[in-house]
């Protein structure tokens, strides 16, 4: 019996997202391993773009929402990040990234990113190898962010702009593999110049800060369906109240309750979605995840999703 070829992934991919569905976002961008949660209220809209060029992939993506992306690169390509667009700072492993802003990232480098309402975003994951071809040297740190003065970024924002319009707009099935190669290797020229034109950066090593963050965030979410009390907190760490409070709204974005209600939350969503699931009682599954007021759970979720989680539960029927 003849193996049966799979076929090949189509070059370039458009999605849009009504509503926010973390197991199909987590898997935008290729070989990466991360887990999305939505941080403030109201209903979710996301507009994406994958591309794969050559050696690598492109991907653009704007959420109408913030979204924290928590979780690790791509082991086998390096990315380069870009913020073509963005009305408020987001935080990148715990510093503070804005419009324009472009991170190098090792391959497997770990990331905690937050990101404000419709900031418009792109990844480009390439091989370090045709990195070196162009020049660069390559330091030690897992990801560093580069910063560019008013005319590189101009300069920037434009050749990518160019770039992505123009890949949106081919038809690459019809396109030679020559040609796709050519297109990889113009977009990792574009960026190696930008670093070298780059009036500073910074390494964003592993700090104890970002440590002792890391380590709230997993027992939050390792203690999502119990009750939580903050010298819980302050002992895990040794620090007092005010110190858990500003180090987890540092790389986190928000207060750590305020995750933890937003994780609790999330993982109800994610059940109700399940395409497996024929029935299941709302109160109980909330009450499993730590809301014991009802009430309260429901306004809590129809402000964070836009919808009840009945009508979450009807549409995953």
């Amino acid at each position: 019996m003849k193996n049966i070829k799979e076929p090949a992934p189509p070059p370039m991919k458009k999605q849009r997202f009504t509503c926010f569905d973390s197991d199909q976002l987590n898997e935008v961008v290729k070989g990466a391993s991360i887990e999305l949660q939505q941080m403030d209220s109201g209903s979710f809209q996301a507009d994406l773009f994958n591309v794969s060029l050559g050696n690598g992939t492109l991907d653009i993506g704007q959420y109408s929402r913030s979204v924290l992306s928590e979780g690790t690169f791509s082991p086998e390509l390096m990315t380069f990040g870009f913020l073509l667009d963005a009305k408020g700072e987001g935080r990148m492993n715990g510093s503070l990234v804005k419009e324009y802003d472009m991170s190098l990232s090792d391959e497997g480098s770990p990331l905690e990113h937050y990101l404000t309402p419709d900031t418009l975003w792109s990844s480009f994951q390439f091989k370090r190898e045709d990195l070196l071809k162009t020049g660069i040297d390559l330091n030690a740190h897992s990801t560093t962010v580069y910063y560019f003065n008013k005319k590189m970024q101009q300069n920037l924002s434009l050749k990518l702009g160019k770039i992505f319009t123009y890949l949106k707009d081919t038809d690459l099935s019809q396109t030679s593999s020559v040609s796709t190669m050519m297109m990889y290797n113009h977009m990792l020229t574009t960026y190696a110049y930008a670093i070298s034109h780059a009036h500073s950066c910074t390494p964003l090593k592993r700090s104890e800060s970002a440590l002792l963050a890391k380590k709230i965030y997993y027992y939050l979410q390792d203690h999502a369906n119990a009750p939580i009390q903050m010298i819980e907190l302050t002992a895990l760490i040794g620090k007092g109240e005010r110190t858990v409070e500003r180090l987890f709204k540092k790389y986190f974005g928000v207060p750590p309750y305020t995750y933890l209600k937003l994780h609790r939350l999330h993982l109800i969503r994610k059940r109700l979605i399940q395409k497996d699931l024929s029935f299941i009682n709302i109160t109980h599954l909330a009450m499993e995840h730590g809301f014991m007021e009802i009430g309260y759970f429901g306004r809590e979720y129809k402000k964070t999703f836009g919808e009840t989680p009945s009508q979450t539960l009807k549409k995953s029927l």
